[in-house]
């Protein structure tokens, strides 16, 4: 009878709790959108905000409430980004990177929304996420040490990749781990870690063999983000007219893989390399004459939608794994890395000739014969660690 009474108190004192914290929750919640709405309303004062630099935009936290609000705001942290996204730069600027480690080689592993995902080389020790823009980072390595371990002795060869995307539908970034254990079988494993809720689950097993994880010297082994998924080359097994090449996505928000058809005129390519450009997903390949053939997908996730829109005829590219369109510039020329220390401007209106190279200044002698390149656009978003480069 004690203990009946007892949890009936807690459980009243429980929905009171909850009562309290969904008015609290409400309030805020008018609050920000009575703040919100006052703000696009006034719509010179949004245009200004997007115009200046992120730099800037940090400084104005303080301005004022409906500032803040605004600038913690995921749809206005997209708008900078993409506003911020035009190829302007002319020398490298030195950054101090989160950690030191006994290895002084480490990995970047993409960026979004202005957040690196990188590693240390050496056994990837060290995970960490990193905003250098406002110098904050976050050490994720221990929510990934309770992953499986499989043994050495028995599975001799491990293949490890690290990818981070973002989920608008729960403002939350989240970085997928994909590891392929080998021996007679290979044994993998997928897990997702939330920086929303700092934890790391299992999720599916993986139906492909994704080249970014497992060798595939001809094929793209970065994976690419566009749509809020990561796109690998990959396919359902060793690759026969059975099992094509295909492009493997993952999703997010859903936290499902899937894939997309490649267009006929690729499928058997010496070389295929994924791309982004315009927030449209690209295909180059090399094609018999040792030309680069891009194709672009003009409708997301339909196969007949694949257009190809030019031809690289520079006979000087000699292998696509040293191949690399970085972006796109105002004037409509492709900004290309190859040979892993040349960066150069092509003009696809003019035969997809090569019509400048482009020298970065500052760039470390020991370095500038061997790097990489990766787009990153500014932005102030939180990590919610307060831990800083100093």
């Amino acid at each position: 009878m004690v203990t009946t009474r007892r949890q009936g108190r807690e459980e009243r004192e429980k929905r009171r709790r909850e009562k309290v914290w969904n008015s609290i929750s409400n309030n805020l919640t008018k609050r920000r959108r009575t703040l919100l709405n006052s703000i696009a309303a006034d719509g010179i004062t949004s245009e200004i905000l997007l115009r200046l630099p992120v730099d800037s935009l940090s400084r104005f936290k303080c301005a004022s409430m409906s500032w803040y609000t605004l600038l913690h705001e995921p749809f206005f942290i997209n708008d900078i980004s993409s506003s911020s996204s035009s190829v302007k730069f002319n020398k490298a600027v030195v950054i101090e990177r989160p950690f030191i480690s006994s290895k002084p080689v480490f990995s970047i592993h993409g960026s979004c929304n202005g957040i690196f995902l990188i590693t240390t080389f050496h056994r990837f020790e060290r995970i960490c996420l990193w905003n250098p823009s406002t110098r904050e980072y976050k050490d994720i390595a221990e929510q990934f040490s309770n992953t499986p371990k499989y043994p050495r002795e028995l599975y001799p060869f491990i293949c490890i990749g690290y990818w981070l995307g973002y989920d608008l539908s729960m403002d939350d970034y989240k970085v997928i781990r994909i590891a392929y254990h080998h021996n007679i079988d290979t044994v993998s494993d997928a897990y997702v870690y939330s920086m929303r809720t700092n934890s790391c689950k299992r999720i599916q097993d993986i139906p492909y063999r994704i080249y970014g994880v497992v060798s595939g010297v001809n094929f793209s082994h970065d994976g690419i983000l566009l749509h809020r998924a990561i796109h690998w080359l990959g396919n359902r097994g060793l690759m026969t007219d059975r099992f094509p090449l295909r492009i493997v996505t993952f999703d997010f928000t859903n936290e499902t893989f899937n894939d997309l058809q490649l267009p006929d005129d690729v499928l058997y390519s010496r070389s295929i390399r994924l791309g982004v450009l315009e927030d449209c997903l690209w295909i180059y390949s090399l094609n018999k004459d040792n030309h680069i053939d891009m194709f672009v997908m003009k409708e997301y996730g339909v196969k007949e939608s694949w257009t190809k829109m030019f031809s690289i005829t520079d006979q000087s590219i000699a292998a696509m794994g040293k191949f690399k369109v970085i972006s796109i510039t105002n004037e409509g020329k492709l900004l290309v890395q190859w040979n892993y220390k040349d960066i150069a401007l092509y003009d696809p209106n003019h035969g997809g000739r090569r019509c400048g190279n482009i020298k970065i200044q500052g760039i470390p002698r020991r370095i500038s014969n061997f790097f990489r390149v990766e787009t990153y656009v500014k932005s102030f978003v939180s990590l919610g660690t307060n831990t800083y480069v100093i």
